[in-house]
């Protein structure tokens, strides 16, 4: 099997991220956001964004442990939840966005087995030498018949006579109407079955769902960092991208990490306003995965004149345009990409799921307001010898006594003493005559209370 999924569902390696910082520029001086939606421990987004001047990271993840990592990192807020959790979080205003969603076990099993498994095999080749078998018993039919049958005695002798003068040309062309009639079959049977895998995947998938989220909280001009297998990036991500960004680019690992881990990096740019108009590029794109992996970093030559052969050429065109979006990962000259800045008081509100305990804990440390309520209301916390906020009378402190909560010693020296209150529930029944002379019985419930004492002569007193 070509990878597994462990090393499939890990962070990239720090060369790896390390290379990738270089396609960022961030502005001098300036505050940036950036959000991480599967951050992991947070190592691959504090690596990425290094090199800005004042950062403010925030990230997602359901490790209660890797969160707390995050913390300790510095990063500005952590949202201990599941990237499909609901999301609350200001609109089109985050610098840069992480994309790097778990991919599912099922979808490696399906996938890993080969090499680029959406490559599409060689029809064409497998098909002439089928319409070239059919042709060579056709002829030997026709040789066999010519011996056996006189066909100057059949009566449709112009049929016969069509096929006997049948030229080299002729022939050579209806075997090249055969052989791309079956190779039209071929490869429609082969996409059929393509999207019928695709549709098997599809509940098993997330990537676009996180795609979706991420585009509404990127402001316009951010930065899509996405991390995705090759396999996977087809219509469901294309036409996202492709809507919504523009100076696309795909790019691919290093041969020895790639093969492990078939994983593919997309980098875009936020349109500021989304498109409709860039249909084919998007049916382009969503081909990826039938991309030879080898083939990333390669630009087809433009053969075609403009002014001789101008549909050659603008196809050709295209296709260069295309070929120039897939790169493999190099360093950098210069950066291809500007994160644009953004001030974190922006962000009125970030929450991905429910608060958990530990987010309570943290947020009630932070908070002033148990020191308020101590200070203002609280003796029993603060003061060793408090006082009621108002003079307790007898009663109130027979209540206390009976119900228990003065339990314990009571006084100092000598005059110490063993306290305890009870309040024991009873149920009585008597009889009892209606005011229509019917006798009844009626049940009363009565609490017998006690407080009782233990000196330290011990001697056992009964107040009540």
């Amino acid at each position: 099997m070509y990878g597994n999924e462990f090393v499939v569902n890990q962070s990239l390696s720090q060369y790896a991220t390390k290379l990738l910082k270089m396609y960022l520029k961030f502005p001098e001086n300036q505050k940036i956001t950036a959000l991480d939606w599967n951050a992991r421990d947070g190592e691959f987004l504090n690596t990425l964004t290094k090199n800005a001047t004042e950062r403010f990271l925030y990230g997602v993840s359901d490790s209660k442990y890797n969160c707390d990592q995050m913390r300790e990192e510095g990063f500005h807020k952590v949202s201990e939840s599941h990237y499909r959790s609901e999301a609350k979080i200001t609109n089109d205003i985050f610098s840069l966005m992480v994309v790097n969603p778990q991919i599912d076990s099922r979808i490696i099993d399906e996938l890993f087995q080969t090499m680029d498994p959406y490559k599409m095999p060689n029809f064409r080749e497998e098909v002439q030498d089928m319409v070239m078998r059919q042709e060579e018993e056709k002829q030997y039919l026709k040789d066999q018949m010519k011996q056996q049958i006189d066909f100057g005695e059949l009566e449709d002798k112009q049929s016969i006579k069509a096929i006997a003068e049948e030229s080299e040309e002729e022939k050579q062309e209806r075997i090249n109407k055969q052989i791309n009639t079956e190779l039209q079959k071929r490869v429609k049977a082969w996409r059929m079955a393509i999207k019928e895998q695709q549709k098997k995947m599809q509940s098993m998938r997330f990537d676009g769902f996180l795609l979706q989220r991420a585009t509404t909280y990127l402001r316009p001009g951010g930065i899509l960092v996405m991390v995705t297998l090759k396999d996977l990036i087809d219509e469901t991500i294309s036409f996202k991208l492709v809507n919504q960004y523009e100076n696309i680019k795909i790019i691919r690992l290093e041969d020895d990490e790639f093969l492990q881990s078939r994983k593919c990096i997309i980098l875009a740019k936020k349109r500021v306003k989304p498109t409709r108009e860039e249909y084919e590029l998007a049916k382009a794109i969503a081909r990826t995965k039938e991309r030879p992996y080898d083939s990333f970093g390669k630009i087809r030559e433009i053969t075609a004149s403009l002014e001789d052969e101008p549909e050659k050429y603008n196809k050709q065109k295209f296709r260069a345009k295309v070929d120039a979006i897939y790169e493999v990962i190099e360093p950098q000259v210069e950066p291809s990409y500007v994160v644009p800045e953004s001030d974190p008081e922006d962000i009125t509100s970030f929450r991905v799921g429910p608060i958990t305990g530990s987010e309570a804990l943290i947020t009630m440390k932070k908070s002033k307001l148990i020191d308020t309520y101590r200070e203002k209301y609280s003796q029993v916390l603060s003061n060793k010898e408090p006082v009621t906020p108002t003079p307790l009378h007898k009663g109130h402190i027979m209540l206390l006594l009976t119900s228990g909560f003065l339990n314990g010693y009571i006084g100092t020296g000598p005059d110490q003493h063993l306290v305890k209150g009870s309040a024991i529930k009873d149920v009585r029944e008597f009889s009892e005559t209606d005011d229509e002379g019917n006798l009844k019985v009626v049940e009363r419930e009565y609490y017998n209370i006690g407080v009782k004492l233990l000196n330290g002569q011990g001697q056992f007193r009964k107040i009540m």
